[in-house]
């Protein structure tokens, strides 16, 4: 096997932050992008060469100091993250998507437009449709019996429907279905189906109502959420 060449031989300059970084071979970066220190786009997956799989990234992004995006990742406009953030290969992230400090993306998610994932949350395999919000700490498991070799033909992540919102320190355990619009209290550990628009908490989590059923408690709003045009239809 030839030697690879030296990693430190793709260290360029952000003209706009002045800041250095790695850019690898093969990374279609967009316009307007910003790029901070010792981030690294374009990393090799395991079994890899250098410059294999392609890493498109849009027009606007903002990849905060420390961020590793691996190659064999198609990600959309107007794309941020936090400190530390990584992304390993085989990921579709659409436009308008934050990822918070710490969050890691393992392998083959699939996320639509407009998704805020917070700080040191997880996920594999996972599908994530338009304005889904997850809040901090949240871990969305793909295994449901652990190092099984054929775990990818099995229940795979969680699919986490358009509109529905994620507390922190949530667990999704593989395949379970989140429904649009529903919310998932801080804390719970998600085992079964949830529908669309349902309130659910506790471990394991249970139904406890509807959306359009909850109250705002400031009375800064008639009902929590009618601010967001087209989430509860």
């Amino acid at each position: 096997m030839p030697a690879e060449p030296p990693h430190d031989s793709f260290i360029t300059r952000d003209p706009v932050t002045g800041c250095c970084y790695f850019l690898y071979p093969n990374v279609r970066l967009g316009k307007n992008a910003r790029v901070y220190h010792h981030a690294i786009l374009g990393f090799p997956p395991r079994g890899k060469e250098i410059g294999e799989l392609e890493l498109s990234i849009g027009d606007n992004a903002v990849i905060r100091p420390f961020t590793t995006i691996y190659g064999g990742n198609v990600i959309g406009d107007n794309f941020q993250t936090g400190h530390c953030v990584m992304l390993r290969e085989g990921n579709r992230i659409g436009n308008n998507v934050i990822l918070g400090t710490n969050a890691v993306l393992e392998c083959n998610n699939v996320f639509g437009d407009d998704i805020t994932f917070h700080t040191l949350s997880c996920a594999g395999n996972a599908t994530l449709e338009t304005n889904c919000f997850v809040g901090p700490h949240v871990i969305m498991l793909d295994d449901p019996h652990p190092k099984c070799p054929s775990y990818l033909q099995c229940k795979r992540g969680p699919h986490v429907k358009e509109w529905a919102r994620i507390g922190g320190n949530v667990t999704l355990l593989p395949g379970v279905v989140i429904g649009r619009d529903a919310l998932i209290g801080g804390g719970s550990t998600v085992t079964k189906d949830i529908p669309d628009h349902a309130v659910a908490a506790g471990n394991p989590a249970r139904v406890l109502g509807t959306v359009q059923e909850q109250e705002c408690y400031p009375k800064l709003h008639k009902k929590p959420y009618e601010w967001l045009e087209g989430a509860n239809l």
